[in-house]
């Protein structure tokens, strides 16, 4: 969590936000310290988390912190942890980097369904579906956003999937960073008003 409460806004106000990838040291606490900062440059009251569907302990990946460091976001102090139904339920929106992330999603909550995302899906439908309207609580927005998608199971495209850069090169994690930076200015964007 990077500064969710220090915005001036009521925390009834707050929106609660999960990110999920696999172990919760790369992709998602990425995701999540570049999409709270968009929401933080557009006083967007939210609490922005992250959680991984398997087990691991530990801090986040070194290139992950060289990464964000460079655009000015420190995560060094994160240290991963689990996915639980807890944190799910709690979610106005779940934001997963892959199918099998979604997937892990609705085992721990079928009812996630209407606010989960692939984390490069949700721009895309969003746009379609347009901003979130004054007033319009998030879940209702993120419903709205949810029907555009084609019947079925499969969350998704598999090009809105986001790879898992850990062992790789640093330029792929500053290519996993530049892709997650980019949904999350236009995930914000849709979600909040404009940046101050």
């Amino acid at each position: 969590m990077y500064g969710p409460y220090d915005r001036g806004i009521a925390a009834p106000d707050v929106l609660d936000v999960l990110v999920v990838c696999t172990g919760n040291i790369a992709r998602s606490p990425m995701g999540e310290a570049l999409l709270d900062a968009q929401f933080l440059a557009r006083r967007v009251g939210a609490r922005v988390q992250s959680a991984g569907t398997v087990p691991w302990s530990g801090p986040p990946a070194a290139a992950a912190v060289t990464v964000l460091r460079e655009r000015g976001l420190d995560i060094a102090a994160h240290r991963s942890r689990r996915l639980t139904r807890t944190l799910v339920a709690r979610a106005d929106l779940v934001l997963a980097m892959t199918r099998s992330h979604v997937w892990g999603v609705l085992a721990h909550d079928p009812d996630a369904a209407t606010r989960t995302f692939l984390f490069a899906e949700l721009p895309r439908l969003g746009a379609v579906a347009g901003s979130r309207r004054p007033g319009e609580p998030v879940r209702e927005w993120a419903a709205r956003v949810a029907a555009l998608r084609p019947p079925g199971p499969v969350a998704g495209r598999g090009d809105e999937e986001i790879p898992d850069p850990l062992g790789e090169p640093l330029d792929v994690y500053e290519a996993t960073a530049a892709r997650l930076e980019r949904a999350s200015v236009a995930i914000a964007e849709l979600v909040g008003p404009a940046p101050l």
